[in-house]
């Protein structure tokens, strides 16, 4: 039933031409979507949070993915690790594809070209319910380990030095660095 819903969904986004966003995007000459009502800084801090969110999401996710990948032969399924793992991963994913489908319509508004304009607005429609479904996974996952991950926390001695991995932050500062810069020529130029 969800494939089959997908591929409808696809198929209206091929015929983005015309399609109503194409319509409505043609009759608003605006350098953003009406919604943020000709407010640039509204419109540039949008831009910098959902592209920044989609990039560090990305991030995070690819490593997990790797973690989960170099330890399955040692973490069993039902561990605690594991579970930390999946919630990591399933939350990120679910942050990842919402604000890269946010970014993606922000980027993609162009009142000269409705045509991508509409597809743009149609792959994060298609997208938001994905996101959506992986939020819900995550919830059900922190619901169903959460007896157990917290009774792991609760043994002691349990180790917690966080300062020692305040480096490894560098790279989503940099990350959000060149989005701001990005973002910030988006919008001056618009």
């Amino acid at each position: 039933m969800m494939s089959l819903a997908l591929i409808n969904a696809a198929a209206q986004a091929a015929d983005a031409a015309n399609s109503l966003s194409a319509a409505v995007v043609e009759q608003v000459p605006s350098p953003a979507p009406p919604s943020f009502n000709n407010n640039p800084s509204l419109f540039f801090w949008n831009l910098l949070l959902m592209t920044s969110g989609f990039f560090l999401g990305v991030m995070m996710v690819g490593r997990q993915a790797g973690l989960v990948w170099r330890q399955r032969r040692y973490d069993h399924p039902l561990d605690p690790v594991s579970l930390y793992r999946l919630i990591t991963l399933l939350a990120g994913g679910a942050l990842t594809l919402r604000c890269g489908a946010e970014a993606l319509s922000l980027w993609g508004w162009n009142p000269s070209d409705p045509v991508t304009t509409a597809r743009a607005l149609m792959a994060k429609r298609i997208i938001d319910p994905v996101s959506l479904l992986l939020g819900l996974a995550w919830m059900s996952i922190v619901l169903l380990g959460e007896p157990g991950i917290e009774f792991q926390l609760r043994k002691a001695p349990l180790p917690v030095d966080m300062w020692s991995r305040w480096p490894v932050l560098a790279r989503a500062v940099l990350v959000i660095i060149l989005c701001f810069a990005a973002a910030l020529v988006a919008v001056i130029f618009r």
